[in-house]
């Protein structure tokens, strides 16, 4: 008799010792990204090393204006530490899915396609577009209508949103020649495989300074049927991230547009022209 109540206590304890194993097991598994973010003080996030947008400084420091703006939110929600993941750009939004990082900090375009994806944050900028070219522009062009009448070929980054733009701008497949970097476009234009790389305003900036034999040519909007495609970037995380996508943007409705954020972001060339002009919302519906 004894024997048996030995063994049904025993019983008992292992069920109870296995309700409450599954009982932590399942609150963790409820927890959600940014409770965790919260309590651990750190969250990891993608990045492509696209400077000014966002790229590892000479220290190895995360830095840029989607980085900058990023802390600042994060720091305003109790997280202090971002740690940044360096990818390929086509390969962030894998990434994310996947669970290698919590979010896409890399100044991204928000657009219809990516919004099937990920969600986004509201833009935190917006800016036009700009080709690198050989210096002098020997080739003569300046925007997506020079590449097509003069039938000549453009260098694109995987997964950009010039891929797209330039696509519907008429450029032919036999025209385009997909890069997976920044380097790989600028190496391209150099060698004279292609007589531009196409590439955000800042971006072609950026990349044209440190190099004496390219430049950047004149920038421009890409508009077709009377719509503007005007780059509007922010933030992404995966469509069960509600709760942290609210709260970022509970904070930059607070932050975008204020002296404090203009001089947070002017160190990278950013300026009251710059600001945004659509929700998220709005760019997800193509409006």
């Amino acid at each position: 008799m004894h024997y048996s109540k030995s063994i049904a206590r025993r019983a008992v304890l292992a069920v109870t010792a296995f309700a409450v194993l599954a009982f932590i097991s399942n609150a963790a598994l409820a927890e959600s990204t940014l409770e965790k973010a919260r309590k651990s003080g750190h969250i990891r996030v993608g990045f492509a090393n696209e400077a000014p947008f966002s790229f590892a400084s000479p220290t190895g420091e995360l830095t840029g204006e989607s980085p900058t703006v990023f802390k600042h939110v994060m720091n305003k929600l109790g997280v202090k530490q971002v740690e940044g993941v360096l990818i390929e750009w086509g390969s962030l939004i894998p990434g994310l899915k996947a669970g290698r990082f919590d979010a896409i900090v890399a100044s991204m375009y928000v657009t219809p396609k990516r919004c099937k994806q990920v969600i986004f944050a509201n833009p935190t900028y917006g800016i036009g577009e700009a080709f690198i070219v050989k210096k002098g522009n020997p080739e003569g062009v300046n925007n997506y209508a020079d590449i097509v009448s003069k039938r000549k070929k453009i260098a694109l980054i995987a997964g950009t949103a010039e891929v797209a733009n330039s696509m519907l701008a008429g450029v032919r497949r036999v025209q385009r020649v997909i890069v997976p970097d920044f380097a790989s476009a600028v190496a391209a234009v150099k060698a004279g495989r292609v007589a531009a790389a196409a590439l955000t305003s800042l971006t072609a900036k950026n990349l044209a300074a440190k190099d004496k034999a390219i430049e950047r040519a004149e920038p421009f909007t890409f508009s077709k049927g009377g719509k503007k495609y005007r780059g509007e970037g922010s933030f992404a995380f995966r469509k069960q991230d509600t709760e942290l996508r609210d709260a970022v943007n509970a904070e930059l409705a607070k932050f975008i547009g204020t002296a404090e954020h203009l001089k947070m972001v002017s160190q990278f060339g950013f300026d009251k022209s710059n600001l945004p002009e659509k929700t998220a919302e709005q760019i997800c519906a193509g409006e």
